[in-house]
């Protein structure tokens, strides 16, 4: 898929991956939008790239999302391109002592909001010439981990509904998924595992996307591909969390 004169928008574009994909977007010759809950990130994510234009807005707010849309339009862009990036992550304990109001609003930010920002926008998108849409989804929706649950618990419906809208949309606009592996992002900045910089990560999921890959699996999230195709979903789990991202000394 060519990614070159197109109006992208990605969520999440303040910090992590989502600041060096529209960075590296912009490189391109990309018009790229870039939207999240803090103005000030998106700003610095913008400083110095003039093809890139920050609009401030929270996905679990159907609110800001319409608000969004409409300053989109009004700006007179056309985005024919959404990459699907924002998340929040959370270590939960379902054995009692859930915090019920923070899984739900995990949920909303990494599984509602991104379905209904991509619902509200294809009809627009149906309207540009070559339309695209790009998931960052995780291994832990796969093969969940245990100290994730309602985190993993997103991601898992994330992956359902990516792969129900590429069937219900068949071809009319492309769907690609990404799995990440463990990347030094914001949310991760207190664990001590191996990661990979939002630099690279985002160059292989470009990478992928222009080989036209549905999928694109990158680093260490290999081995959950690897591993869903030959293990049964019970032992996957067990294997998952014997394996989690040791901490380092």
């Amino acid at each position: 898929m060519r990614l070159t004169e197109r109006t992208i928008l990605v969520t999440g574009g303040g910090t992590g991956i989502g600041r060096a994909l529209a960075r590296q977007l912009a490189e391109k010759g990309n018009t790229v939008l870039v939207c999240g809950r803090r103005l000030n990130l998106l700003e610095e994510t913008a400083k110095g790239a003039s093809g890139i234009h920050p609009y401030r807005c929270d996905l679990t707010s159907s609110e800001d999302i319409r608000h969004m849309l409409d300053a989109i339009r009004s700006d007179g862009h056309r985005v024919d391109t959404l990459f699907s990036n924002a998340a929040i992550l959370g270590f939960d304990s379902l054995a009692g002592g859930l915090d019920l109001a923070q899984a739900k609003k995990i949920i909303d930010a990494n599984l509602f909001g991104p379905i209904e920002l991509t619902q509200r926008m294809l009809d627009g998108l149906r309207e540009t010439e070559d339309p695209a849409i790009v998931i960052v989804g995780s291994p832990a929706g796969l093969g969940p981990l245990a100290n994730t649950p309602i985190y993993s618990s997103s991601k898992a419906g994330l992956h359902a509904y990516t792969l129900c809208l590429r069937h219900h949309l068949g071809g009319e606009v492309r769907v690609f998924e990404v799995f990440p592996p463990v990347v030094d992002t914001e949310m991760l900045a207190t664990k001590k595992w191996k990661k990979m910089s939002p630099d690279e990560c985002a160059r292989r999921m470009l990478k992928g996307i222009e080989r036209d890959q549905e999928q694109v699996w990158i680093g260490e999230s290999k081995m959950f591909r690897f591993l869903q195709l030959v293990l049964p979903p019970g032992r996957l789990f067990g294997v998952v969390n014997d394996w989690s991202p040791p901490e380092r000394e």
